[in-house]
């Protein structure tokens, strides 16, 4: 539990560094530092999950096109048009959470590694069904 909550904390400690989350963090590192693990977790809870943060940013592309393909793949409408399309919504998504980052929103740069790994597992899947097809 130590160890994964250490884990926890540095990564808050990298990501969440605006002034609206300095007190959480703080609190959250002198909470661990004192072994007021449970404490520590629980001041941890109040910051924004990855689910939090990500429905927060596509919130924020309404009325854009990626946003009407994320709602599509999330809602699992089957194979949208094809897995090109789901490719061009997750780099648009990653590109989004760069954008909000530039702006100063450095707590979104947390979904970076999910959604760019989410991306290369499409974009592999894609380019071997395509593969398939040609043999």
């Amino acid at each position: 539990m130590k160890k994964k909550l250490l884990t926890r904390l540095l990564e808050v400690e990298k990501y969440f560094t605006q002034e609206k989350y300095s007190k959480i963090v703080k609190t959250s590192r002198r909470l661990f530092e004192q072994g007021s693990f449970n404490l520590c977790e629980e001041e941890l809870e109040e910051l924004p999950s990855n689910a939090k943060l990500l429905a927060n940013l596509v919130g924020k592309l309404k009325g854009k096109s990626v946003y009407k393909t994320l709602k599509r793949i999330q809602e699992g409408e089957g194979k949208i048009e094809s897995g090109l399309v789901t490719v061009k919504a997750l780099s648009s998504l990653l590109t989004h959470i760069i954008i909000e980052c530039e702006q100063g929103n450095s707590e979104y740069k947390i979904l970076v590694p999910s959604v760019t790994e989410k991306l290369n597992e499409v974009v592999y899947n894609t380019l071997q069904m395509k593969g398939d097809e040609d043999g």
